[in-house]
């Protein structure tokens, strides 16, 4: 049963922004920085980016899928994947190749001190 979340009489309360509880809290989280990885291993997979319509524009490389649902996936690789380019990977399983195609939609530089060090970047996916 949902819960019924047309109620306008429900109200959250007025926000204090000068209260300097509020303040400290919000300064603890500023750096704050999500991490769309699963906690599952990492899989070895191959990426091919799509930056034209020409053949000659699709650049295949070296990948590890961190996380993946129905809509999006989040690969880890060595060099930004620009915004916007086609995407396959593909990933080796047990009865042969499977391949996923997407297009990015997010990308940064690896947050986590290993990540630094390696010079990873994690890139989000839409699957479609």
């Amino acid at each position: 049963m949902g819960h019924d979340k047309s109620r306008s009489s429900v109200t959250v309360g007025t926000v204090d922004w000068s209260d300097p509880d509020l303040d400290a809290l919000l300064q603890k989280v500023d750096g704050w920085r999500l991490d769309n990885r699963s906690d599952h291993s990492p899989q070895e997979v191959q990426i091919h980016i799509s930056s034209g319509w020409t053949a000659n524009s699709v650049v295949s490389k070296p990948a590890q899928l961190v996380s993946m649902d129905e809509q999006t996936m989040v690969v880890v690789t060595r060099f930004p994947v620009p915004q916007g380019d086609h995407v396959r990977v593909d990933s080796q399983h047990a009865d042969g190749m499977r391949s996923v195609w997407g297009w990015m939609v997010e990308g940064r530089e690896g947050s986590r001190v290993g990540d630094r060090e390696h010079g990873l970047f994690l890139s989000k996916l839409r699957i479609g």
